[in-house]
């Protein structure tokens, strides 16, 4: 008995119904049988010879499989000649026909022989925008443009796997990503963008390095940002600390100075070894002179005039303010000032006192690691 089968990439039903189809593009009418095949019947034609036919009569058995659905043409009883095909048997003929009809509409998944079948089907050739007839193997077959076959990715597209142009070349501006996005964050992040935006339309490599620099340059912007913050945080921080533990500014040796604090000082109050609790407004009075017994802030240890002359600025102020200060420091306190625990402060003449006259500076000694001094630090040696 001969028989030939087709496997559809279909289900079952829509399988039996594109057979049918296949089928009747041949002049066969076909029906469907309870159990769910197809009797397929034609009745008798004239060969090429113009002598009659005998009427065919086969049927094609359909089953799922893997694939889709199995399609077994089989030989039921003789089959008349084909019309146009010479020879052959007529069942093997039609499942080839059949099978060409179906693939030229993408729907055969693959053709096997079964023991004493044909061979297996050919691929279709694809013919496009011509007539039926110009199509050799195809009866009844439509004129126009060929589907692809079934599960075939559509024309002008590359199947799956397959290698397009510039799909092994690696994207240039992605190299630029990620050696910007170390150096120039910004930069980074820009290519990076712009490179993956490339990638994307010409299937070219390099995706990872355009999504490095971008991360790259991401985590950097990101890292710098806070980082400046957290300076300028600490800043204010230190500015507003540094206030606060030393209202009058700590310059060069240790030395504490605040020229916007000079002030007017009444002669009275000054006076060698006199003691002083705080200094309102850098203002040296008699209201601040207390008891060197008593807790005080500040000890007079010298006093000296700048000499009379031309205003020399607040830092010239200052600079006698060392030289006088410091000269006279070792002679009261018993020790260099460069060997010794104490510090001084001075209160001298502003611009505006001085020109009332004033030129008087006074060494004030105090003791940093206090707030407050009890007894003399004359001849203490610390």
């Amino acid at each position: 008995m001969a028989s030939a089968e087709l496997r559809l990439a279909l289900p079952v039903d829509p399988a039996r119904d594109a057979v049918a189809a296949a089928l009747a593009d041949q002049g066969f009418e076909t029906r469907a049988t309870d159990s769910g095949s197809l009797e397929v019947t034609r009745g008798a034609a004239d060969d090429e010879t113009g002598s009659p036919g005998s009427p065919a009569r086969f049927d094609v058995h359909v089953s799922e499989v893997s694939e889709g659905t199995l399609v077994v043409f089989e030989n039921a009883e003789p089959v008349a000649p084909v019309p146009g095909v010479a020879g052959g048997d007529d069942v093997r003929e039609a499942a080839r026909l059949a099978g060409a009809r179906l693939a030229q509409q993408g729907l055969l998944a693959v053709a096997e022989p079964v023991v004493g079948a044909i061979a297996p089907i050919p691929p279709a050739p694809m013919y496009t925008g011509l007539a039926a007839s110009a199509a050799p193997g195809y009866p009844g077959s439509a004129p126009g443009p060929v589907a692809p076959p079934y599960g075939a990715p559509a024309y002008g597209t590359a199947p799956a796997g397959a290698v397009t142009p510039g799909s092994e070349r690696t994207n240039p501006l992605s190299i630029v990503a990620i050696i910007t996005g170390f150096l120039f964050p910004v930069a980074g992040i820009i290519t990076g963008a712009v490179a993956l935006a490339q990638i994307k339309r010409s299937g070219e490599k390099g995706r990872g390095l355009a999504l490095g620099g971008l991360i790259a340059g991401s985590v950097l912007t990101a890292l710098t940002f806070i980082g400046s913050l957290v300076f300028v945080i600490a800043v204010f921080i230190g500015v507003a600390q540094g206030e606060t533990a030393d209202p009058y500014g700590q310059q060069e040796g240790g030395v504490t100075v605040a020229p916007d604090e000079q002030a007017p000082v009444d002669p009275s109050a000054i006076a060698l070894g006199a003691c002083l609790d705080s200094l309102p407004g850098g203002v040296i009075g008699t209201d601040n002179v207390v008891d060197c017994a008593q807790p005080h802030a500040y000890e007079i240890f010298h006093t000296f005039d700048v000499a009379d002359a031309a205003f020399p600025g607040d830092e010239g102020i200052v600079d006698a303010a060392y030289t006088g200060c410091e000269a006279a420091f070792p002679a009261f306190v018993g020790v260099e000032y460069q060997d010794s625990t104490l510090d001084y402060y001075f209160v001298g003449p502003t611009e505006q006192t001085w020109a009332g006259g004033d030129r008087e500076i006074a060494c004030l000694l105090y003791d940093p690691s206090t707030e407050e001094s009890v007894g003399s630090l004359q001849g203490s040696g610390l």
